[in-house]
Parts: C-alpha cells; sequence; structure tokens
C-alpha cells in the first residue's frame, strides 16, 4: 500500500495557484450574470433565467467548496470542533454536491427546451412564469437528492485533533452504502443526463443543419433566426460538454474509491487533487462560455464593467461624454437591426407561395364580385405594405 504518498510542496503550491486563478473568475463571472440580468428587462426571458440559476449553482461552489478544496490541500480531514463545526463539515460537503444536482437538472431542462423549440416549431417554447415554477422544482428535487450527506457527514475527535468525515453508522452500512449511493449519482446525475442530452442535441443538429430543413422552412428572412439558434445551440452544447469533461475525472476517483481503494492510494497525489481542481474549475468556465458564444452577455458584461469597444476594436475605459455617445450609437443601431429584420420578414412572407394562395383565395372568398388576384398584384401590393410600415418606424 502506498500510505505515505503525500503531495510535495511543488504540488500544492501549483494547485493552490490553480485555486487562485479560477476563484476570481468564477465569482466574478458569476455574479456579473445575476447582476446584468437582474438590471437588465430585455434579458428576462426563460433562458437567461435558467442560466441565472446555473450561475448560483456556480457560486455555491465558489463560495463554499473551493476555500475548503484550497484548505484540504494542507490540512486534508482535519477540522474544529463545536457546534458551528459539525454545521459547516455537514453544510459544505451537502452544498456541493446540491449544487451539481441543480447545475445537471438545469441544464436536462434547457436541452428538452430547445429540442421543443427547433424539432416542434409549432409548439409553445418554455415561458418566464413557467421556467421560475421549473427552478423551484429543481432545487426541491436537488436538495431531496443529496439531503443524505447532511446525515453522513460529521466531526470526530481523534489524535489531538478534530477531523470532518463521512459515516454512514448507524442508519447505513459504511461498506456497501457508499458503493450503492455513487452508483445512483453517477448514473442519475451524469451517465442518464448526459446521454439524454447527446441525443437531443444530435437531433437538434440535424434539424438546423440539414439543407432540406431551410428548404422547406423557407428563404430569406428565416436565415437570421436559423443563425441565433444556431449560436445559441451551440453555446449549450459547449456547457454540457464542459461539465461532462470537467466533472468526469471525480467520478473516475470515487470508483477507484469505494472500488479500487489500494490503486487510488498510490495514484500521484497531483492526481487525486487535480481532478477536483478540473471539476470546481467548470464553474469558472461557464460564465466565459456565455460571455464567448452570446453577444447580449458580452456587451451587458462590457457595460456592468463600464467597458466598450473602440472604433480600432480595442477596448478602454468609457467616462463622460464618450459614454453617451456610445449610447446614442447604440440606439441607431437597434432601429437600423429592426428596420432590416422587419424588411427580411416581410421578403419572406411575400415569397411564399402559401401566402400568396392564401391572399387570393381570401380575396375571393370575402369578395366574390371583385377580379381574381395575380402574382404581379400582389407583389405590388406587399411592396406596398413594406414601404407602409418601414415609414412607420423610421420615424420612433
Amino acid at each position: 500500500m502506498c500510505l505515505n504518498n503525500k503531495p510535495t510542496l511543488t504540488s500544492k503550491i501549483i494547485l493552490t495557484t490553480l485555486y487562485a486563478i479560477i476563484f476570481p473568475v468564477s465569482l466574478l463571472g458569476n455574479s456579473l450574470v445575476l447582476y446584468v440580468v437582474y438590471r437588465r428587462r430585455s434579458m428576462r426571458n426563460a433562458l437567461n433565467l435558467l442560466i441565472v440559476n446555473m450561475a448560483v449553482a456556480d457560486l455555491i461552489v465558489t463560495v463554499l467548496i473551493m476555500p475548503y478544496s484550497t484548505g484540504y490541500i494542507f490540512v486534508k480531514h482535519r477540522w474544529f470542533g463545536g457546534l458551528f463545526g459539525d454545521l459547516m463539515c455537514r453544510a459544505v460537503h451537502f452544498s456541493l454536491t446540491t449544487s451539481i444536482a441543480a447545475s445537471v437538472f438545469t441544464m436536462s431542462v434547457m436541452t428538452v427546451d430547445r429540442f421543443v423549440a427547433i424539432a416542434f416549431v409549432w409548439k409553445r417554447s418554455l415561458t418566464l412564469g413557467k421556467s421560475k415554477i421549473i427552478l423551484a422544482i429543481i432545487w426541491v428535487l436537488s436538495l431531496a437528492c443529496m439531503a443524505i450527506n447532511l446525515y453522513v457527514y460529521r466531526v470526530g475527535y481523534s489524535n489531538d485533533s478534530y477531523w470532518c468525515y463521512p459515516d454512514w453508522l448507524p442508519a447505513f452500512d459504511n461498506e456497501t452504502s457508499p458503493k450503492i449511493f455513487n452508483k445512483i449519482v453517477f448514473v442519475a446525475l451524469y451517465l442518464l443526463p448526459l446521454l439524454l442530452m447527446a441525443v437531443l442535441y444530435a437531433v437538434i443538429c440535424y434539424k438546423l443543419w440539414q439543407k432540406s430543413y431551410f428548404e422547406n422552412s423557407g428563404a430569406g428572412g428565416c436565415n437570421h433566426v436559423d443563425s441565433s439558434k444556431k449560436r445559441v445551440v451551440k453555446m449549450l452544447i459547449t456547457i454540457v460538454i464542459s461539465f461532462g469533461l470537467c466533472w468526469l475525472p471525480l467520478h473516475v476517483s470515487h470508483y477507484y474509491i469505494n472500488y479500487e481503494l489500494h490503486t487510488y492510494l498510490c495514484w500521484p497525489p497531483w492526481l487525486k487533487l487535480g481532478s477536483f481542481w478540473l471539476g470546481h474549475s467548470n464553474s469558472a468556465l461557464n460564465p466565459c462560455i456565455y460571455v464567448y458564444f452570446n453577444k447580449t452577455f458580452r456587451r451587458a458584461f462590457m457595460d456592468a464593467l463600464h467597458l466598450t469597444r473602440g472604433r480600432q476594436g480595442t477596448f478602454t475605459r468609457a467616462t463622460g461624454q464618450y459614454e453617451t455617445n456610445y449610447s446614442a450609437v447604440k440606439q441607431d443601431s437597434l432601429k437600423e437591426n429592426s428596420l432590416s429584420a422587419i424588411q427580411k420578414s416581410l421578403r419572406w412572407l411575400r415569397g411564399r407561395e402559401s401566402y400568396r394562395r392564401l391572399r387570393a383565395w381570401s380575396q375571393r372568398s370575402y369578395y366574390p364580385g371583385s377580379p381574381n388576384m395575380n402574382d404581379k398584384s400582389l407583389s405590388q401590393e406587399n411592396s406596398n405594405d413594406e414601404i407602409i410600415v418601414v415609414e412607420k418606424l423610421s420615424v420612433l
């Protein structure tokens, strides 16, 4: 057995430095997610509310778990006594597993919502009111699934020190109960959700990237909608892949702890501690993914940090008159984008064969005495409608 396989001073310094990097990134990034969604009404939609829920779970890991893991590098399971010590021992381990469960459930809901919105176009996607109810259900399920940790973890006194350790007695067995629990957690909160999300995202990608799908959906103004959906799907797929890769080494470690303890004890210390760091680093990666794939989050983060993009593409500190000019530029850009979207949508409607037939049929049905309308007259009328709508918007 490799009982004396202790981490070296170099590995301790490296791991502490790595935690010192991901801690501020996770704290600042996830806090900004909460801030920008709270301050901007335009960002309060169902998808962003689910992203906020993941940010809350990541903040729990950041505030409670990362400091504990950094201390574990040096003192391992040593703890402090008293009622507060016992409560903190239970709370730290309970919050870690609960936040992981909440993240998995939230990603599953986001995947199903995107699948319904893209695969079943005519069905209504998740609304803001329903998403709030779903978030409450997510946290109730997460707390219920991981409540066992409040019983298992406790503080004991041995060898002139207090220790925070798991003990399944007397209600359960210390030999078989941990194995059963870790099997359930791995299957229910890792394997099955990732398989479900992989299948649904495969169908979503087939729908979005298949050429026949675009042809059947119509051309023109529909392309910018599909492009927006693609960006959202890419972001969500990256989140899922990041979660799967970051937490996989920790699940492997738990397998060896429960079934191959002798092999696990012989692992290099940096490998055992590094698997925990990699899982915790997922909390710092998520806000970076939001900023990279989502332009709205990127602009909101820049505004929250008082950063704007200059004309040459460099970041500058926004103050005074420059900030006012930047707001005016944003308003002009918003108006141009609105006009462009209206024009594309009208051209798309005007070009659809079913739309022309419906207009001709309605004219004959409600006005039997009127002459039949041909494609040329319909095209002229739709063109006039487009001019009227654009002129009205330009006045705003």
